[in-house]
């Protein structure tokens, strides 16, 4: 980071990352999955730079750390990922950790431009320019918002519940849910509600989205999102 000017910062459990103005991802801390992306699972107490993998020559906007893993968009619209790779949250087809960023590139994100990313403990998420949101990784609490409860190593679509016919601008993911933010200013979340997270009145998991729109959200417009591990604003 010497001379560097710093655009972007995204911090997880044990590890720290930050967007260069020039497009490169740097990161420091906990490397034990490779979460730091520079090709050893070495604990760095100074910043390191990601750019090999499926970074390589290219501009990053956006990046998203997690727990165990990270993300990266670039400018072209596309998403790459590194780090723990457990429940397939690398979205590369494995379940093989990787210190360097892979690709994610199959499954529902086939052909689609990407415009924001989001990751949480065990899942990523990421929303396509047509507005819709597509998830991969761990879903035993049905995080990835597909109507089951089975992990994919491949992203797949959210489209069903309070989503349905729902343009997305904005997603957020940690812990172990997720949540959208529509074009019409109301807000669906789905996977782990043990603390109430979603937002439905109940602590009752869901697979699909569902709306939040009880308490004092009830006839509100909703500008932002931003969901800790356990709750959800």
């Amino acid at each position: 980071l010497a001379g560097k000017t710093i655009t972007r910062i995204a911090i997880g459990a044990w590890h720290s990352c930050a967007l260069t103005s020039d497009g490169v991802v740097v990161c420091w801390g906990y490397n034990h999955d490779g979460q730091l992306g520079d090709g050893t699972t070495t604990n760095r107490s100074v910043p390191v730079a990601v750019t090999g993998g499926a970074l390589a020559g290219k501009t990053v906007t956006h990046v998203a750390t997690s727990a165990w893993h990270s993300c990266a968009l670039t400018q072209d619209g596309n998403v790459a990922c590194w780090g723990g790779n457990d429940y397939g949250q690398l979205g590369d087809g494995t379940t093989t950790n990787s210190s360097v960023p892979v690709a994610v590139t199959g499954g529902a994100l086939a052909g689609k431009t990407i415009t924001h990313i989001a990751v949480g403990y065990f899942h990523s998420c990421a929303l396509t320019s047509d507005g819709v949101v597509v998830c991969w990784g761990g879903n035993d609490y049905g995080q990835l918002g597909d109507g089951t409860t089975g992990s994919s190593s491949v992203p797949v679509a959210v489209t069903g519940g309070a989503l349905a016919g729902k343009t997305v601008t904005r997603i957020d993911a940690r812990g172990l849910h997720s949540c959208a933010l529509t074009q019409d200013g109301t807000v669906a979340c789905w996977g782990y509600n043990g603390y109430g997270q979603l937002g439905d009145g109940t602590t009752t998991n869901s697979s699909v989205p569902i709306a939040v729109t009880a308490g004092v959200l009830a006839g509100k417009t909703i500008t932002r999102i931003a969901i800790g591990a356990w709750h959800s604003c």
